[in-house]
């Protein structure tokens, strides 16, 4: 009985203490344990001091801490963080961003052994050359289990030639990862992964915390445009078409006035503008010529001689334009 006791009085403190973190702490990363080792907890905690905290405990004090602390907050989002936290997984607790812990994450690989009766993502290669293993019945599993090429050399064992043992997707025995981890051959990329996040009130999962945001950023400008061109066929005005819609009711109202059997002073140089376009397209398709002067454009070199300025000055109407 009194062993009993001093079991419960250890969680119910393992639970006041994750209360406590949960309040100190703005945003709650979900780590899960399956593919992570002892060693990359303890470097992660060491590259995490005075940044975050990462708190392992079993899963129903777990739950029992989001219960207490959804009491107090009388948050009921905080229900979808209870049923997303895996079997086995640690709490990162930080006022970091989100992005930013899993940018640490990501700088910080490690290569890790096979595991046993597991899948390999990768292939897996025993590179040649000296093992360190003395001869002995080692070779025999060398020989068996991996199928590996060996001699012997200076009383050790060697690998003649760079071996492939295992292809990506092939499954890794026990046999075969306990010999590969004998010859401390570690090819599985590892990285701590956030499973899901609690960030300030909401729940973000792994699609969303690892997404693209490059690609995202992409997809947000190719889609701006065509948005855009239907905003402003619709009519909407808000700050992204104001100015367009300002333009294209300009535009509108040019052509409208072009069409009154009226001149106005106000837009010589409009006709004169338009003019040009229209001398130019006739130009073009009968002379295969275009008119490059602009009304109101400045010469390039001043006239001296006076007999040229007075043939300039016979070039009035639409007529001079035609040369």
């Amino acid at each position: 009985m009194i062993g009993k006791k001093e079991t419960q009085h250890w969680k119910l403190e393992e639970v006041d203490q994750l209360v406590d973190l949960f309040k100190s702490y703005e945003n709650i990363a979900v780590i899960e344990l399956a593919h992570l080792n002892d060693r990359q907890m303890q470097e992660m905690r060491k590259i995490l001091r005075g940044k975050a905290i990462i708190r392992m405990s079993k899963k129903n004090l777990q739950l029992r801490a989001i219960e207490k602390y959804k009491d107090i907050t009388n948050d009921e989002n905080l229900l979808d963080l209870a049923n997303k936290i895996p079997g086995q997984a640690v709490l990162c607790f930080t006022n970091m961003d989100i992005y930013e812990l899993k940018k640490i994450f990501n700088e910080n690989e490690w290569m890790v052994p096979a595991k046993p009766n597991e899948i390999t993502p990768v292939d897996i290669w025993v590179p040649a050359g000296d093992t360190g293993l003395p001869t002995g019945q080692v070779i025999s599993e060398l020989n068996m289990t991996l199928k590996l090429p060996t001699r012997l050399q200076n009383d050790t064992i060697w690998i003649r030639e760079d071996t492939r043992t295992h292809k990506a997707g092939d499954l890794v025995d026990v046999k075969e990862a306990a010999v590969l981890k004998k010859l401390g051959i570690k090819p599985i990329e590892s990285l701590v992964k956030i499973k899901y996040a609690w960030s300030e009130g909401e729940l973000l999962n792994e699609d969303v915390i690892y997404m693209d945001i490059e690609k995202f950023k992409q997809d947000i400008i190719a889609a701006f445009i065509p948005a855009q061109k239907l905003a402003i066929e619709m009519g909407i005005i808000d700050k992204e078409t104001s100015k367009p819609l300002l333009q294209k009711a300009y535009r509108e109202g040019l052509a409208l006035l072009f069409e009154l059997p009226m001149f106005i002073d106000e837009m010589q140089d409009e006709y004169v503008k338009k003019a040009i376009r229209e001398a130019n397209t006739i130009n073009s398709v009968i002379f295969g010529e275009t008119i490059i002067r602009k009304p109101h454009e400045p010469e390039e070199k001043e006239e001296k001689d006076k007999g040229k300025e007075e043939d300039k000055e016979e070039e009035v109407g639409i007529g001079g334009l035609f040369g």
